[in-house]
């Protein structure tokens, strides 16, 4: 009797420190997860996206401070790959953030949410704004 290898998980919860060295294991497990499902051709946007938001919420949303935690809840869907990171931090105007683009010059900082926009099909706020929730294509003709 052959036995089937396992299936990989479709729901990643991980709580990391404010730390850029968690940030990218995180993502490295992220690339490895969608790799696994057959997802190699949608992974770089979705690394990419789930890095700035993390990197976000390490940097400005909890200062630095390895103290406080980052939580990210990552799920593949049947269409989807939804993409949650909740920071510790006193929240942000994200109103005004949202208004941000690309077109900033020479601006090496600030342009992460303007990239997540540009991948995703759907980005979301909490109240608070220390909640980003996005919503990723798993096919380029779903985008």
């Amino acid at each position: 009797m052959k036995t089937r290898p396992p299936i990989p998980a479709r729901v990643l919860r991980r709580e990391i420190p404010s730390r850029l060295p968690a940030v990218e294991s995180l993502c490295r497990v992220i690339r490895a997860l969608l790799q696994q499902h057959g997802l190699a051709a949608v992974a770089f946007p979705v690394e990419l996206s789930a890095r700035e938001c993390l990197n976000n919420a390490a940097l400005h949303g909890n200062r630095r401070l390895a103290t406080k935690r980052i939580g990210l809840d990552f799920r593949i869907g049947r269409k989807w790959i939804r993409l949650q990171v909740t920071d510790q931090g006193r929240g942000y105007d994200w109103r005004r953030a949202r208004a941000a683009t690309l077109s900033e010059g020479t601006k090496t900082s600030g342009r992460g949410l303007a990239i997540c926009t540009l991948y995703a099909q759907r980005v979301a706020f909490n109240q608070r704004g220390n909640r980003i929730t996005l919503w990723l294509a798993k096919s380029k003709k779903e985008q």
